[in-house]
């Protein structure tokens, strides 16, 4: 009878340790499929850090990871100047993703949208033009800006773009700092807080949703090129763009105008994880009687370079109707996947000189 005991004690001793065995491997199976990157689940990757409240989500915008409630948050689109009288600019560092492009007289203009990043100042703002709405409307993104072109203001009623118009807002999320020997057209600032509280007073929704790009891994430091160096011609040496490859972060450092091109508030060295060479046509047209008016093919595909890793890809970039996302492809067709961190999209005619080395 004693040995018997002995036997069914042994027996249950082992299912019991069988059963917390199983328990043990079933509890790292979920938290792998749920709270780490390598899991995820519904398309979105969780990861569970110190504190509930830690809980992070994959953003859309840029692929990298924020707390919950800002990382897919409704994109928010704001024009920003680039002339001489206007540097330094501020808030663009927190920008997920800019594009610069040509306007008039050779003189570029960014268009920064943010995401899970906020900016107390960002500036300055200046007015809309009808090509950056079709980049906007590929975020559906609330769109700030002073003012615009007659094609602007009237495609963003066509278009029912979701208007944030300093002209309409005025002191509620717009103000001016004048500064001595700067024009008053240099000197208007935002606040992105205050334009996410207007778009949620106006009932828009406040989570972003649209088309995300293909994301990657970073390649290993051992595999990334010493240097490269890329310079954009845009117009004249006041708008030359250079970027030069910093291996050890991965990421590209820009200059401007042959200057380390710094935000003006925080000093930060503008930089990009992947710089987009975005080459579409241009030409001057006349709308309403007014005479040269720019205009550029955004629709369609056409040429592009990539930078990434140090690396150099050609392809093509194709957007299919206005709404539509940009996509990038290799020149087998495969779609390009970047890595996760800022956009700057440069977008240039054939004309431009872009060169890397």
């Amino acid at each position: 009878m004693e040995e018997q005991k002995r036997k069914l004690s042994r027996k249950t001793i082992l299912i019991i340790a069988l059963c917390i065995l199983i328990v043990l491997l079933a509890g790292w199976g979920i938290y792998r499929r749920y709270f780490t990157k390598e899991g995820g689940g519904l398309g979105i990757f969780y990861k569970l850090t110190t504190a509930p409240s830690a809980i992070q989500a994959l953003s859309l915008l840029d692929g990298k990871y924020y707390s919950q409630d800002v990382a897919n948050r409704h994109p928010l689109a704001i024009m920003i100047e680039n002339s001489p009288d206007a540097r330094p600019q501020t808030g663009l560092t927190k920008a997920s993703i800019i594009y610069e492009a040509i306007t008039e007289g050779g003189i570029t203009r960014f268009m920064a949208i943010f995401g899970p990043q906020s900016s107390k100042k960002v500036g300055p703002v200046r007015s809309a033009r009808s090509f950056f709405l079709d980049w906007a409307a590929e975020y559906d993104a609330f769109y700030a800006h002073v003012g615009g072109s007659l094609e602007a203001l009237d495609k963003i009623k066509e278009y029912n773009i979701k208007d944030l118009n300093q002209f309409s807002i005025g002191s509620k999320a717009f103000w001016r700092l004048p500064q001595a020997g700067k024009a008053t057209e240099h000197t208007m600032y935002t606040n992105t807080d205050k334009l996410w509280q207007i778009a949620n007073q106006n009932k828009w929704s406040m989570i972003g949703a649209f088309p995300p790009l293909a994301f990657k891994k970073d390649l290993p430091s051992s595999q990334r090129p010493s240097s490269q160096t890329i310079t954009i011609d845009f117009s004249s040496p006041t708008f030359q763009v250079v970027w030069q490859y910093n291996p050890s972060s991965n990421e590209y450092l820009r200059k401007m105008a042959g200057s380390l091109h710094k935000d003006g508030e925080s000093g930060e060295q503008m930089k990009a994880k992947n710089v987009i060479v975005q080459y579409v046509e241009r030409w001057q047209a006349s709308y309403k009687g007014q005479q040269g008016v720019w205009q550029m093919k955004t629709i369609g595909e056409g040429r592009t370079k990539v930078f990434l890793d140090g690396q150099t890809i050609e392809g093509t970039w194709k957007k299919v109707h206005r709404s539509a996302r940009t996509k990038f492809y290799e020149s087998t067709g495969k779609e390009i996947q970047f890595n996760a961190g800022v956009f700057w999209y440069e977008i240039v005619p054939p004309e431009i000189s872009v060169t890397s080395q």
